[in-house]
């Protein structure tokens, strides 16, 4: 603690001190004041056994318990600040205090009321109904003491009951202190001498008492809620020690003579102080009987270090600190920085989290356990290092199968190519194998129209594997797609001797294996005009959503019979396989093919001629 802290509680103390000696001089002086002797007869103020009073004065004796309320004021006010250094809780120490408060005003109304003399009935009233305002406010206060120890006092309905008791407890109190204008308290009439004596409950005093009995048997019921099973038993001794007090406070409602005749603001006030004071004691509400023992208590590895270096407070959970940690410690603790934590570890205590607090006139040094935390972290650590070398063979794996994948993907479709033109690249072997070795007109005529053969296929052979490779990528043609292949193949056909034109006409798309077969039956017709006599190719391809036809119209000068029809027989065979149709006519000079395919997918079915 720092020297600050600790004048500041030296002023505390002495200034509770100095203001209980205050309130034992005055309350004294009340009580010499009190038992002066009596007045002359005549004069102004006599008190009740002079023997002199007229009839129309009024005045008070001396109460035989005077003495004891002059001890409980200053004694209200030792135990509010015995309140204040041991009990941990704020809002309950506040509740206590108010409740010393109360009794100290109390016993000070009540001398007030039986030791001066006052001539003003009115008055004398008024001090008697002021008794109402700390008989209604201690059991309220007593009730949300309860409430706080019982953790309930944040719940909606706490807040609401809460509420409630204060709007209650005002009403009550607005009520009594303006008896004298309804009457719905006490029923007195104040002009009589003895009216202090005669007078009647009604409903607001049974209305009053039935709050406060309400009250204490919620702070009794709250208390049994909130405490262990192990305080049972203490509930129950405050119980039996309240009991009593109940059947005195009925008794003295109920006009008992033997109860009318004690003091009860007196006896109230030391059952509920004992009564708190035993909670207190045993554990039922918050208290230490200091805050060093408050915080020795604490379950914390915590101390608090002045800037000199020397342990203000340490709990019974602190172990030792090393040196380096301590140093640190003193660093903030002389830095006077209270905005942030500083944390850190030391390998001289492995599992412990370090975390200083820079606190006014020192530093607070918290040490954490953290092994299991740590624990927690290698375990999670080993598990990260499995699940990453897992991830690496997963990955790895993956990537082989990607690539088998791959591998047997451009298998299949070189396998699909090569099914594709094994024929035509069969025929270009034979060709090139028979080609003539002569140097005769003859044989260079057979080779050159050989080699044009050859050159033929070679491009049919590009045209139909990247067909085969758009089924895979981009199976979809369009009329400007379409329109390029049926010009490349034109553009072939006219570099080896065939006028040859094309044209596409699509409102759609045509699926791959669809062009496919349109290219198959185009080579067909080529194959013709290009042994053919001044040929001339027409070309021409429409269609709509359902249906594609292409037409080829060949006219030729002079052709080979066996060539047209192996020709015709080619093109029904490339039907074969798929639902097209085909229309054909035939000339020595000329054929005419109409193929007319569905559009969708290539549904096997039995091709046809017309």
């Amino acid at each position: 603690m720092s020297r600050s802290d600790d004048t500041f509680a030296r002023k505390v103390i002495a200034g509770a001190c100095a203001g209980g000696v205050l309130l034992c001089l005055a309350l004294l002086a009340m009580q010499v004041f009190g038992s002066m002797p009596s007045p002359k007869p005549g004069s102004a103020m006599l008190l009740r056994w002079s023997p002199f009073r007229p009839p129309d004065s009024y005045s008070v004796g001396p109460s035989a318990t005077s003495g004891f309320m002059i001890l409980m004021a200053p004694a209200a006010a030792l135990w509010g600040f015995s309140v204040h250094m041991r009990c941990s809780d704020a809002q309950i120490r506040h509740c206590l205090k108010g409740v010393a408060l109360l009794v100290g005003l109390w016993m000070l109304d009540v001398l007030i009321k039986y030791r001066c003399p006052i001539n003003s009935p009115q008055l004398i009233a008024f001090l008697w109904y002021l008794y109402y305002v700390p008989m209604t406010f201690i059991p309220l206060l007593c009730l949300l003491c309860a409430l706080r120890a019982a953790a309930l006092d944040a719940r909606p309905w706490a807040v609401f009951l809460r509420r409630v008791a204060w709007a209650t407890s005002a009403a009550i109190i607005a009520l009594v202190l303006t008896n004298g204008m309804h009457l719905q308290v006490f029923s007195v009439d104040i002009s009589r001498s003895d009216w202090q004596e005669a007078y009647i409950y009604n409903w607001g005093y049974w209305l009053a008492v039935a709050v406060y009995a309400a009250e204490y048997l919620g702070f009794f019921a709250l208390l049994f809620a909130a405490s262990r099973r192990r305080l049972h038993g203490v509930i129950a001794l405050l119980v039996m020690t309240a009991v009593p007090f109940v059947a005195y406070c009925l008794m003295y409602a109920l006009r008992n003579e033997l109860a009318i005749k004690t003091n009860f603001s007196l006896n109230y006030s030391l059952i509920v102080v004992m009564l708190l004071e035993l909670a207190l004691d045993l554990g039922l509400l918050p208290s230490y009987s200091w805050y060093g023992e408050a915080f020795s208590r604490l379950p914390l590895d915590l101390k608090v270090v002045d800037r000199d270096g020397s342990v203000a407070f340490a709990t019974n959970s602190a172990g030792p600190v090393p040196a380096p940690v301590f140093d640190l410690t003193l660093r903030v603790a002389q830095s006077r920085t209270h905005d942030r934590v500083t944390r850190f570890r030391t390998s001289a205590i492995p599992h412990t989290l370090f975390k200083v607090y820079g606190v006014s006139g020192g530093a607070a040094l918290l040490g954490e356990d953290v092994a299991l935390l740590d624990e927690r972290r290698r375990v999670l650590t080993a598990r990260q290092e499995r699940l990453r070398r897992s991830n690496e063979v997963l990955r790895h794996e993956s990537g082989v199968r990607r690539e088998l994948w791959r591998l047997e993907s451009e298998e299949r479709l070189l396998s699909s190519i090569e099914g594709s033109i094994s024929d035509k690249v069969s025929h270009m072997r034979e060709l090139l194998a028979a080609l003539p070795k002569g140097s005769e007109a003859d044989e260079r005529a057979q080779r050159r129209d050989m080699l044009t053969e050859v050159k033929l296929l070679v491009a049919y052979c590009k045209r139909k594997g990247a067909l085969v490779l758009s089924e895979r990528s981009n199976p979809e043609f369009d009329r400007d797609r379409l329109q390029l292949v049926f010009n490349e193949t034109a553009s072939d056909l006219r570099s080896i001797g065939v006028d040859c034109a094309a044209v596409v006409n699509l409102d759609g798309e045509l699926p791959s294996a669809v062009v496919s077969v349109l290219y198959d039956c185009l080579y067909d017709v080529a194959s013709v005009a290009l042994f053919a006599v001044d040929p001339i190719l027409m070309l021409f391809v429409s269609g709509d959503e359902r249906h594609v036809e292409m037409r080829a119209a060949l006219d030729v000068a002079q052709m080979d019979a066996a060539r047209l029809e192996a020709a015709a027989a080619s093109l029904r065979e490339d039907l074969k396989g798929s639902r097209g149709t085909l229309s054909l006519e035939l000339s020595p000079t000329s054929l005419n093919a109409a193929i007319r395919m569905p559009v969708g997918d290539a549904a096997r079915g039995g091709g046809g001629d017309k």
